[in-house]
């Protein structure tokens, strides 16, 4: 449960696919400004996950649903009115996803098309990310497994493989600075140990 619990936590910070275009959407775009937008984002991205966690665990315990909301009567105005919120929240953020999923498939297969080609690039992926969603009826997998595997991946791996090719490619790197591509690779191998547990538990979870 741990191990999930922790899978399902890295889904809370996998922004990093459009890092690029906040950076470049930023007002005074200086690397202190935008250190100060991270920080502020994840700062609060950590304080409502917990409260919003804690506040599920102290009212149902293990009985705990994929969704939250599905603990809670249907005859339950507020709660009603808090579905509508999800739905309104999901609708408005998916572009934001989508465009990264998108835009990541398209330069990972070299593709240089143009709107027609974008747009039928994406009806397929928008079929077949709705066929995922209507086969997999528990959202707590998607974010389990999700999560042990693509954000331990972006968390863990990826930052220390970019890192450790910089660190390669300068010609004066310090002996502080090769000491440091140890402790990534340290980390980038407790991510994968967390990303095989995590993922073992999720896929035990659906028997």
């Amino acid at each position: 449960s741990a191990a999930i619990l922790v899978a399902m936590l890295s889904t809370a910070y996998m922004a990093h696919f459009n890092a690029p275009k906040f950076y470049n959407e930023l007002k005074d775009r200086t690397l202190p400004n935008y250190y100060k937008v991270v920080s502020t984002s994840f700062g609060a991205s950590i304080a409502i996950f917990a409260v919003i966690a804690a506040m599920g665990f102290m009212t149902f315990g293990s009985s705990c649903s994929g969704l939250i909301l599905n603990n809670y009567s249907t005859k339950d105005t507020l709660m009603g009115l808090s579905r509508i919120a999800v739905a309104v929240s999901l609708v408005f953020s998916y572009p934001l996803a989508f465009v990264g999923l998108r835009d990541g498939v398209m330069d990972l297969l070299k593709l240089k098309a143009g709107p027609k080609g974008q747009n039928l690039l994406t009806v397929a992926l928008l079929s077949l990310v709705t066929m995922a969603a209507l086969s997999i009826p528990d959202v707590s997998f998607v974010l389990a497994f999700g999560g042990a595997t693509l954000g331990n991946a972006l968390i863990y791996i990826f930052p220390f493989l970019m890192f450790r090719k910089a660190i390669k490619n300068k010609t004066d790197a310090t002996p502080g600075q090769k000491r440091e591509v140890k402790l990534a690779a340290g980390s980038a191998l407790l991510g994968i140990g967390m990303g095989l547990l995590g993922a073992k538990m999720a896929l035990a979870s659906l028997g």
